[in-house]
């Protein structure tokens, strides 16, 4: 069966001091990016997405939400997700967005 396919959800989402720990519940794909975004932003809309850097195994979002920057990274070959905040004061705001995200 083509991973492409299958249903995806958030297995995890932990908050670190200095990040937000994301895992899925089935293995992903670069192509899958897009869908997991999604899943990630919708309780926490609106999200304004300032920038997507797109690289031969990693893509990065900056994305803006309740007046703070923040970068979505996702790894493809270590299926590897992760959020973190783009300055000191949307660091300081990470445990916010774990809490508004796992509503």
């Amino acid at each position: 069966m083509n991973s492409v396919t299958i249903p995806q959800s958030l297995e995890s989402l932990t908050y670190q001091v200095d990040y937000l720990n994301v895992t899925f519940k089935n293995d992903w794909y670069q192509e899958n990016i897009a869908t997991l975004i999604d899943l990630l932003f919708l309780p926490i809309m609106p999200v304004t997405m300032q920038e997507k850097i797109i690289g031969a195994d990693r893509e990065n979002i900056r994305f803006r939400w309740d007046n703070n920057n923040f970068v979505l990274n996702f790894d493809y070959y270590s299926q590897s997700c992760w959020i973190e905040g783009q300055d000191s004061p949307s660091t300081e705001q990470l445990a916010t967005l774990h809490l508004a995200m796992t509503k």
